[in-house]
């Protein structure tokens, strides 16, 4: 890759004939801290799959709705959560705490179809109220969802799944009587580059 550099002080990089991982690199490591979707979708046998995804965030608010970026394998297959979520239509996405770092870490590792993160980890879940998707017990925020659209995206490498959220379950201890979050209670892990992650650090008042 060629590197020029047109202004002083600036290192630039030209994405033509740029290589997929050192884009990825460049953008998971820049665009940081990022929210994590910790996502549970039903596999065609039943069983509870769920995994986390740093590519999100929120899209619009009228109706609520989350947009997650997936991306396929190295053979082209879709990832569990994005083959169950286009069968099933319906996930819920929860938001986790600084204290489930082990666990969100964890429930990214490869299982075999069919087999249950949540069950591998002892994790529990409780039912969900607009879709079968159960949600997982304890999570600081969980947002039961239905898929809006996949969108395709660049080379066919990522895709782009838009989600109207159905309900919002927040645990009682972040929000105050008028419905505001306590932004000093909630402490969401956010994802870093590599293999880090972050924590909140000081609130900031313009």
């Amino acid at each position: 890759m060629h590197l020029n550099d047109p202004s002083p002080g600036y290192l630039s990089l030209p994405c033509e004939g740029m290589d997929d991982s050192m884009a990825y690199r460049l953008l998971t490591s820049l665009i940081v801290p990022r929210p994590i979707a910790w996502v549970c979708t039903l596999e065609e046998s039943g069983s509870v799959n769920l995994a986390p995804f740093s590519s999100f965030n929120y899209v619009a608010h009228s109706p609520p709705m989350l947009a997650i970026n997936i991306n396929r394998n190295e053979d082209g297959s879709l990832k569990d959560t994005a083959r169950n979520l286009q069968a099933n239509k319906e996930c819920v996405v929860q938001l986790c705490r600084q204290s489930d770092l082990a666990a969100v870490h964890a429930s990214a590792a490869a299982l075999p179809p069919g087999q249950s993160e949540v069950q591998e980890l002892g994790m529990h879940l409780v039912p969900s109220q607009h879709v079968r998707v159960p949600r997982l017990d304890g999570a600081a925020v969980q947002m039961e969802c239905r898929l809006d659209q996949v969108v395709d995206l660049g080379r066919g490498v990522n895709q782009l799944h838009i989600l109207e959220v159905l309900a919002f379950h927040v645990d009682s201890s972040l929000m105050d009587e008028k419905g505001r979050v306590n932004l000093e209670a909630y402490r969401p892990l956010a994802r870093w580059a590599g293999p880090y992650y972050a924590q909140r650090g000081d609130i900031l008042l313009p």
